[in-house]
């Protein structure tokens, strides 16, 4: 009687095995054989999209990933854009875009692309396990100091209109003062008469108070249309003195910038990312929360540059200098030691930060999510995926953070940038030697024509000679007042 129960419960027991095996086979349908419509963006060296006589083909790190997958899961597929070219975000009242969105309204089976795993996509289609983490990072132009300089760089805090302004309002106070002056003197019959005004003493004056010259001759209205014009250059000259200071030490903050923290910590660089993409989102919900994404949120949106929409225009902002571009690290990476055409001319910004993962995105609830995630951590345990990433981000290339081309934060300023200045300076003095030898000249002229006139034949040496004689003469008489005085004192 045992043993027929023993035998009862041994084949119930396989039957329910069976039953269950059989319900789980059904349930999850296998992906071989099967045909996907997987959909991609454009984002290097993940997907690069080439078009030759119509024909659009793909390359980069995820069609190879999409090709292994093929061949080692036995499935077709069709690799396709999405829809807008982006990756995809919720807007309101309107939904999901790019390829999440495509995914979504049941228009794609599968994205394999750069996709960042985000709570929001989450609630809305499926991903696989990770097949590469990341962090993001920050793209900028390498500082260099041995390219050419502007020799007038120390004009740019000004601008011509606000130049010519205070060069107006010189000549106007100038004017003004030796205006006063004239009219003090004629209006009290020269009562009042300011013997040190004229026109070039006056415009010395307004010109002293910008270098630093403050005496101010004249009367007491003088003085206060002085003092009003002290007040005006006082608050041009530290306008000017901070600006320049800022223009001069913008290669500095450069290399001083290393995290989010820094960039919101300064104005001299701006800074902005790609629409519709995961970051954007991110900087979105960071909204009114104010932490450090929150404010360099709301920087971007006070700045034309903030809100790039392409990646192309993101890289070419960048080469034109004072702009970092923010987005994922693999990309930025990947411009970097690919820039050897341009002379390397980018860098890649200190370290990565807010670290996230890619993986490939299905339908809500697709039967095909566990298996392909099999296949995708199998790759990355029998090394697949390094090998994929070697090819894709090779050692070699540019230098990553800038190499020799990149600007020390303590390093100072050349001579270069002082040429402009220094041209100034040295004009003024060579006007300066023309003048003296100019009035050198006149002087002798008008000695010349002091000693030889038409009206007599009397020569130089015969004019030295007869000065003498006079000044001789002067002598003697003096000489006899001075005898007479003291010989008149002694007889009284």
């Amino acid at each position: 009687m045992w043993l027929s129960v023993l035998v009862l419960s041994v084949w119930w027991a396989f039957s329910a095995g069976q039953t269950t095996t059989a319900t789980t086979s059904a349930a999850q349908p296998s992906v071989q054989g099967q045909f996907f419509r997987v959909v991609t963006f454009e984002e290097a060296p993940f997907a690069v999209k080439s078009t030759t006589n119509n024909e659009t083909s793909w390359r980069g790190f995820c069609v190879d990933l999409l090709e292994a997958l093929a061949t080692r899961l036995q499935f077709t597929y069709n690799l396709t854009e999405s829809s807008d070219g982006h990756e995809g975000t919720l807007h309101a009242g309107t939904g999901w875009t790019g390829a999440v969105g495509d995914v979504v309204d049941g228009n794609a089976d599968m994205i394999v692309a750069a996709l960042m795993i985000t709570s929001h996509r989450e609630d809305v289609i499926d991903f696989t396990k990770p097949y590469m983490e990341y962090g993001v990072g920050m793209l900028m132009k390498v500082p260099d100091v041995h390219g050419t300089y502007d020799f007038w760089a120390f004009l740019a805090p000004f601008t011509l209109e606000v130049w010519m302004t205070i060069l107006g309002s010189s000549l106007g106070v100038a004017g003004l003062m030796f205006l006063l002056a004239a009219v003090r003197s004629r209006l009290t019959r020269g009562a009042l008469e300011d013997e040190d005004i004229n026109l070039g003493t006056t415009l010395w004056v307004s010109v002293g108070w910008i270098t630093g010259d403050i005496a101010i001759p004249g009367g007491i209205s003088i003085k206060v249309l002085g003092l009003s014009w002290g007040i005006f250059t006082l608050v041009v000259v530290n306008t000017y003195t901070a600006n320049l200071a800022a223009s001069l030490t913008v290669k500095s903050l450069q290399t001083s910038i290393n995290s989010p923290d820094d960039l919101i910590g300064q104005t001299a660089i701006t800074y902005g990312i790609e629409v519709d993409t995961a970051m954007h989102s991110f900087l979105q919900d960071q909204e009114g929360l104010e932490t450090t994404y929150d404010k360099m949120w709301t920087q971007m949106q006070t700045h034309p540059d903030g809100l790039q929409t392409s990646l192309d225009a993101a890289v070419t902002r960048v080469r034109e200098g004072d702009y970092i571009f923010i987005h994922d690290g693999p990309w930025v990476e990947y411009e970097v030691l690919h820039d050897e055409a341009n002379s390397c001319q980018l860098m890649m910004v200190g370290n990565t930060f807010l670290h996230r993962s890619y993986a490939i995105g299905l339908p809500h609830g697709s039967p095909y999510t566990e298996e392909l995630t099999i296949s995708v951590l199998e790759m990355k345990e029998n090394g697949e995926i390094d090998e994929l990433t070697t090819k894709w981000w090779p050692a070699s290339g540019c230098d990553l953070h800038g190499g020799s081309n990149a600007v020390g934060s303590g390093e100072g300023h050349v001579i270069a940038e002082f040429y402009g200045i220094l041209s100034i300076l040295g004009a003024g003095a060579g006007l300066a030697l023309i003048v003296a030898a100019c009035e050198i000249a006149w002087f002798n002229v008008s000695v010349r024509k002091k000693k030889v006139t038409p009206a007599t034949s009397e020569t130089q040496e015969e004019m030295i000679r007869r000065v003498v004689r006079e000044c001789l003469r002067e002598t003697n008489k003096v000489e006899e007042y001075n005898l007479d005085d003291a010989q008149h004192t002694v007889s009284h």
